[in-house]
């Protein structure tokens, strides 16, 4: 199963939430974790800098940008401080990093050297603007090879998985995954089709079936006619789900409801979980 864990922090209020889940799964599977905080190039290149101190002509820039990457240094180790202290407290086995450029990249580059990337749907930046809520989450989902779990303000371990599944190729992979996991963390599952033919829904449901019933798991397959990207979020409230699985893009507009817009995000409260298979 996932053996090496990317854990992406960036001193925002989902950090203890992302640490939380990793440290969770890192004990039941017995993995390493990867802790990774990202100083922005942005912030020390971007116009806004430039802006600034063109403005405080007493301050000579390289001085500033100087001042401003020392300081961003010294917070990713303070942040990464709190991510090492709690591993081993749990006696979990770890590596720790900082590196810089462009946060989106640089988390997509390392993800290829990792089984699994844990981050969380509310950036440092949420607080301050809703407009920028999840933008890095967003273009890490979409791009990623490998699956990616984002976790919400707070995490608890897992006690009952929903895999969102329509027979799509990339939902297959998401099937195999919840197959594997819901087996390793002992686990029930809930399998949920949402299409307007009840048929249809039974084949493909079919399918799941055929392939969960090698696993030792106890399983449950439902129907639910009406649009994917309703009916999902819907049913996970209705029925307490803690964590939702679902391939990236087999869905279409579902994806795009969960880990989208401003005004998606505030449709759905983000009280679960996803874990997202490409």
């Amino acid at each position: 199963m996932y053996k090496n864990i990317l854990v992406c922090l960036d001193g925002g209020s989902a950090d203890n939430s992302v640490i939380n889940a990793a440290l969770y799964l890192a004990q039941k599977l017995k993995a390493k974790l990867h802790g990774l905080t990202v100083q922005d190039i942005l912030t020390l290149e971007g116009p806004l800098m430039y802006d600034i101190s063109g403005a405080m002509a007493f301050i000579p820039q390289l001085n500033l940008l100087e001042e401003t990457r020392k300081v961003m240094e010294e917070r990713s180790k303070n942040i990464l401080t709190g991510f090492v202290k709690a591993c081993e407290d749990a006696s979990v086995a770890h590596h720790e990093s900082i590196a810089e450029g462009i946060v989106h990249k640089v988390i997509l580059e390392k993800t290829q050297l990792h089984d699994l990337t844990i981050l969380g749907r509310r950036g440092l930046n949420y607080e301050l603007d809703k407009e920028l809520l999840g933008s890095t989450t967003d273009r890490v989902v979409s791009k990623a090879k490998t699956p990616v779990l984002v976790v919400t303000h707070s995490f608890e371990a897992f006690k009952n998985p929903l895999l969102a599944y329509d027979g799509s190729p990339q939902a297959r992979e998401a099937l195999a995954t919840a197959a594997k996991l819901c087996s390793d963390l002992q686990l029930p599952l809930t399998v949920l089709h949402v299409g307007k033919d009840k048929k249809e829904s039974e084949a493909v449901l079919r399918e799941a079936k055929e392939y969960l019933d090698a696993y030792t798991i106890v399983a449950k397959y439902e129907h639910s006619e009406g649009n994917p990207h309703q009916e999902v979020p819907q049913y996970v409230k209705l029925h307490n789900h803690d964590v939702l699985m679902m391939g990236a893009r087999g869905h279409g507009r579902l994806m795009e409801f969960i880990l989208g817009s401003t005004t998606e995000y505030a449709l759905w409260s983000g009280n679960c979980h996803v874990l997202v298979d490409q």
